[in-house]
């Protein structure tokens, strides 16, 4: 990525903020007239005395989606580059359906009309592994009548029901979550990172001399004072914010009491948009996995083959 890309993806000043110079130097002469080159520095967001940033602007982009970049930017954040014929799918495209043979994402493919999943990985570079497919109507149907016959028989005495609802209860709120909730999680959540940075700059400034009068080490101190306060107040907000964020919302009782085909014509899923459909999965599933078939046509173990991996919480660790 081109320096200039990458400092124009970092400034601060994109998400609305005002910004300070840190590690900057400018250019001099020594005593002999000679000049002394400076140092570029780095744009970080400017803050208050309290430690929360401050806004100066109207934002370019949303504020969570800079943070967000952020992430991607620091490799924080996986991104999935996928190659195929695009064609909106529900499974497909969005991390979430997996080759059982090699792993890979699988992608949607036309074939003579028909819409089928296949794997991304080229044929031949698994052992055994010539490639692998299914029909997408057929894998989508199994995925959602899995999701919605769990949901329907959801056993209070089952340790692993109650547990499997718990989280899609918490997925749910975070559905439901405004905007600006949005926003200051995903700040919570990148700032650590940017406070650390700061502290390093800090000290890099404070070994070349920046700081070696009395006033530069009262400003170094203070400096450092506000940056580890504000760790530790960004740290209590995101704790709060993931508490607050998972309590009070509960997924729907009518998605538990379905009468009929849940599927089927005139049932809920069937009037739902892509979309919704997308966001309901993402509830209950963490991904779906397609084996290889032991058959063709009718004799195919179409059913067998998709492998569903439920909702599950995140490692504390």
């Amino acid at each position: 990525m081109s320096s200039t890309v990458l400092r124009i993806l970092r400034d601060p000043r994109l998400a609305g903020y005002a910004i300070e110079w840190q590690g900057r130097v400018r250019a001099t002469k020594d005593a002999d007239g000679n000049p002394v080159p400076g140092k570029a520095g780095k744009r970080v967001v400017l803050r208050d005395d309290e430690g929360q940033p401050v806004q100066s602007h109207e934002a370019l982009i949303p504020t969570e989606e800079w943070w967000k970049l952020q992430d991607v930017l620091d490799g924080r954040t996986q991104v999935v580059v996928r190659a195929a014929r695009r064609v909106p799918a529900l499974l497909a495209g969005h991390g979430l359906l997996f080759c059982g043979v090699c792993g890979s994402v699988m992608a949607t493919d036309r074939r003579a009309g028909k819409l089928y999943y296949k794997c991304n990985r080229a044929g031949g570079v698994v052992p055994g592994h010539g490639g692998l497919v299914i029909g997408q109507d057929a894998a989508d149907s199994e995925t959602a009548r899995r999701v919605w016959a769990r949901l329907m028989a959801v056993d209070p005495d089952d340790p692993e029901d109650p547990e499997w609802l718990a989280e899609a209860s918490r997925r749910f709120a975070r559905q439901q979550d405004t905007s600006q909730r949005d926003a200051e999680r995903a700040a919570a959540r990148a700032e650590p990172e940017h406070v650390r940075e700061s502290r390093r700059i800090l000290h890099v400034d404070r070994l070349a001399g920046v700081y070696a009068d009395e006033t530069g080490a009262r400003m170094f101190r203070e400096s450092m004072a506000r940056l580890a306060a504000h760790e530790e107040r960004t740290g209590e907000r995101l704790a709060e914010l993931e508490a607050t964020g998972n309590r009070g919302i509960q997924i729907p009782d009518a998605w538990t009491s379905v009468d009929g085909d849940p599927i089927g014509e005139g049932s809920t899923w069937a009037a739902w948009d892509l979309e919704k459909k997308r966001e309901f999965l993402a509830l209950f599933i963490d991904s779906v996995r397609i084996a290889k078939s032991v058959g063709r046509g009718r004799n195919a173990n179409t059913r067998d083959r998709v492998i569903v991996r439920w909702a599950e919480a995140p490692d504390p660790a």
